[in-house]
């Protein structure tokens, strides 16, 4: 059978396909974000996972050959979710005002892995350290929908796909930042106020 890989050509060396194999890999994959909420990265380990988990090492090793694979995993299951909440308020046609949308998405950002920040940062700075392009499809959908016409909102108007580029890769690299930066960072509240400005003065 072959062997399949994340996004970044990672090796997964077995795909669940039974019930209780696809239990055990999110039995791992949960252990792994408690255990990167508690300790951060120094705390895991794929013994500690294993541990944490309640399954053997020998388990462990026949879905993901190391800690990074199972990083790698949650990165793309942590980006896809976050991509389909992003989208669905893109979509959302009760959302009039740009400013209502800006905050809706920033919220969703913010809210992401259920308030477990660390692990979402940590996580999230694997996915960064390891130059992969989880984000594409997410950008290429919030492109095709500011260069195509709308049926609802305050703004229905097509804008030129280079400022749609543009506006949607500043907006990706803001709650990327705001992801990395945790406590750092301003409050949910101001970003968004920051970049409902920035997209009123961009498209007007």
């Amino acid at each position: 059978m072959p062997t399949k890989t994340t996004s970044d050509q990672q090796p997964i060396a077995k795909q669940p396909r039974q019930e209780r194999s696809r239990y055990k890999v999110q039995l791992i994959l949960e252990a792994t974000v408690r255990l990167l909420e508690k300790g951060g990265m120094d705390a895991l380990t794929t013994n500690a996972v294993a541990a944490s988990a309640g399954v053997s090492i020998g388990t462990l090793y026949q879905f993901f050959p190391n800690k990074e694979a199972i990083l790698d995993s949650l990165a793309d299951r942590e980006i896809a979710d976050m991509s389909d909440a992003v989208l669905k308020v893109m979509e959302d046609r009760t959302i009039m005002s740009p400013q209502e949308r800006v905050g809706a998405v920033v919220n969703v950002v913010a809210a992401s892995y259920g308030g477990r920040h660390a692990a979402h940062r940590a996580v999230m700075a694997h996915s960064l350290n390891r130059r992969t392009n989880r984000l594409a499809p997410l950008l290429s959908n919030l492109i095709a929908h500011l260069t195509g016409d709308r049926e609802f909102g305050a703004n229905r108007q097509a804008i030129p796909r280079s400022d749609a580029f543009v506006l949607a890769h500043a907006f990706a690299g803001v709650l990327r930042a705001m992801t990395i930066a945790g406590d750092d960072a301003p409050s949910a509240d101001k970003i968004a106020d920051a970049l409902s400005r920035l997209v009123i003065r961009f498209i007007g």
